[in-house]
């Protein structure tokens, strides 16, 4: 049996559409300026008449690559011979609750609007299947002609953003949804089948019958794992092992050795690595998991904790399993388990540990509960957790983290490699702020780079009481001070009094998440420049920023160095970006065909 996919082209007025669109989003910024930004508006103009430009040259290349290519209807028939599958454009789709929760842009943050608003056009060759993926196909298409389990039918013309390899099927993409030979509807945490409009087995994942994430893929047809099938005796014969657990196992041993490989926990020159991120939801094929690792060191440290961060219900429901797998495959001794309480909530189940702490837990801003239970990774039984702060050491630095009250799961390893770079960058610096600094990663780097005066603000006491500990654990002290304070609120009183006028040498921004959705874009874009326009005027000539931003919608869409564009020209600044925009680490790999899990982008610039 052979599996072929075809795919359609975006339609050339869907892409100038969304060209014009993003000129729109752009005066209408300009306009709710104030007058003093006026400057946005001749270059908002200028943009928009380039787009205009660039949306009827797309326009034409489209209808060539139009008239070249042939359209398919169906997206599961099989081509001609010869004919390969042809064009593949971008997934668009409508905002919402997106990202499985990859991170600080995970969760709620992400929605659906796809890496880019250019339309790139692959050539695609036709899959072709090995015997043994074909017998998987069979055996899977075998599974659900019999109904032994339920079947979710996907509409028509949705099949091949899954045949591509997207993990999420959400709700507007099925069609119907069979029961099998139960009598009884499918719930929550079961296994199911995906299938194409025609009834062709695509995947298996687990399923959600309250959740917009309606399946979340596990495996591929091709993928799926085999067993003898239990009428037959000479094993001649196969069925499908629809068994999550197993494919829990199988998961996170492969993300321990993807870690290995790239020597994430081996630091740099600097020193070693302790911390590190194990599994990174979507990103390791386990949607709404993220798992980072601390480690606290043998003989009464400790040993390894894995804090796990879930906001998926299917995971949640084995959470035994989950601990067992990371004991046996990632070499954990105690699994810190944290709900994302809110996202639970989504997902149709109630997280107990919720209502038991309710009077204890501080939510963070990404809608992180602080509810958390420790279990022993080797026998699953419920132990106690790490008492206090922990010691964990990340190029050499040393951090005390709260955690079960920090945000997330304590720290955010995600900056790891731009912390690096701040560290690198603060040689030879006088004033160095660090804005929305939590427990002062930016700020200790850039003291221990060679920075003589550093300051981090943060709202929180708590991040700040951590943060002033981390300082003296690694003896710079004497050269940081941290102030609680309102982001916006204290950068404005910076810029009211003259003198602090470019008098900065290195400006670190790195606020939490201002878009949690692609319906806050707009006002939060307005934030952002609001944001760096202020640390451009705070610091001298030829300063560095080093601008952030965790949301997911502003990094899928690639405005960030508009955004810090836009600030210097009100600003009266100019910029040259240092590099490429920076995102996470080697331990946070994306998976291609799920753009939605990106979220953390970092533009290191010059200010003249």
């Amino acid at each position: 049996m052979t599996l072929t996919t075809t795919c359609t082209m975006a339609s050339p007025a869907s892409t100038v559409g969304r060209i014009a669109a993003t000129a729109r989003t752009l005066r209408r910024v300009c306009s709710r300026a104030p007058k003093s930004h006026a400057l946005l508006n001749p270059h908002a103009d200028a943009l928009t008449r380039s787009l205009g430009a660039l949306a009827s040259i797309r326009g034409e290349r489209v209808r060539r690559l139009s008239a070249s290519a042939p359209t398919h209807a169906s997206p599961s028939t099989t081509t001609r011979a010869g004919k390969a599958n042809e064009w593949r454009g971008p997934r668009y789709g409508k905002g919402g609750r997106g990202g499985g929760g990859g991170g600080r842009g995970g969760g709620r943050g992400g929605g659906r609007g796809g890496a880019s608003d250019a339309a790139v056009y692959v050539k695609r060759p036709r899959r072709a299947f090995t015997e043994d993926e074909q017998r998987r196909i069979a055996a899977l298409q075998a599974l659900a002609d019999a109904g032994a389990a339920p079947v979710a039918t996907l509409a028509k013309g949705k099949a091949n953003l899954f045949l591509d390899g997207n993990p999420i099927v959400y709700g507007g993409a099925v069609n119907t949804i069979a029961n099998g030979k139960s009598d009884a509807p499918p719930r929550t945490g079961d296994p199911i089948i995906v299938a194409d409009h025609e009834g062709k087995a695509l995947a298996w994942g687990v399923y959600n019958d309250t959740s917009q994430y309606v399946v979340r893929i596990l495996r591929m047809a091709w993928e799926c794992e085999l067993a003898p099938h239990p009428a037959s005796g000479s094993g001649k014969t196969v069925a499908v092992k629809c068994d999550v657990e197993e494919v829990i196992r199988d998961k996170i041993k492969v993300a321990a050795r993807m870690r290995s490989d790239c020597g994430v926990a081996a630091g740099n020159a600097n020193g070693p690595t302790t911390v590190y991120r194990l599994v990174n939801s979507e990103g390791d094929g386990l949607s709404g998991v993220c798992v980072d690792v601390y480690d606290c060191g043998g003989e009464g440290g400790g040993g390894k904790v894995a804090v796990a961060a879930v906001s998926a219900a299917w995971a949640h429901m084995r959470r035994d399993a989950v601990v067992k797998a990371l004991g046996e495959c990632a070499g954990i001794d105690r699994v810190l388990w944290r709900t994302d309480a809110r996202m639970l909530e989504l997902e149709g189940i109630f997280d107990e540990s919720r209502e038991e702490s309710r009077s204890e837990e501080t939510d963070d801003a990404d809608g992180q509960s602080d509810a958390a239970r420790c279990y022993d990774a080797k026998t699953g039984a419920e132990t106690s957790p790490p008492a206090g702060w922990v010691t964990v050491a990340e190029n050499g630095v040393r951090y005390e983290v709260d955690l079960t009250k920090g945000h997330k799961t304590g720290f955010y390893v995600d900056q790891r490699d731009n912390r690096a770079e701040v560290r690198a960058l603060g040689a030879g610096k006088g004033r160095v702020l660090d804005v929305c600094c939590y427990t002062g990663g930016f700020a200790i780097n850039a003291a221990l780079g060679g920075a003589a005066d550093v300051t981090g603000v943060d709202s929180s006491p708590l991040a700040l009481d951590i943060a002033r500990r981390n300082a003296e654990v690694n003896g710079v002290a004497a050269r940081t001070a941290f102030v609680q304070s309102e982001a916006f609120k204290y950068l404005d009183d910076l810029v009211a009094d003259a003198g602090n006028l470019g008098t900065f040498d290195m400006i670190v921004l790195d606020p939490p998440k201002l878009a949690p959705s692609v319906n806050a874009l707009d006002k939060a874009t307005r934030k952002y420049v609001k944001m760096n326009q202020a640390a451009m005027r705070l610091l001298r000539h030829g300063g560095i920023l080093v601008a952030c931003s965790c949301s997911g919608a502003v990094t899928q869409r690639g405005l960030l160095p508009a955004i810090v564009t836009a600030a210097a020209t009100a600003a009266g600044r100019r910029v040259t970006m240092l590099g490429k925009p920076r995102g996470a680490g080697a331990d946070q790999p994306l998976d291609p065909a799920y753009p939605e899990g990106s979220y953390l982008t970092v533009v290191v610039c010059r200010v003249a």
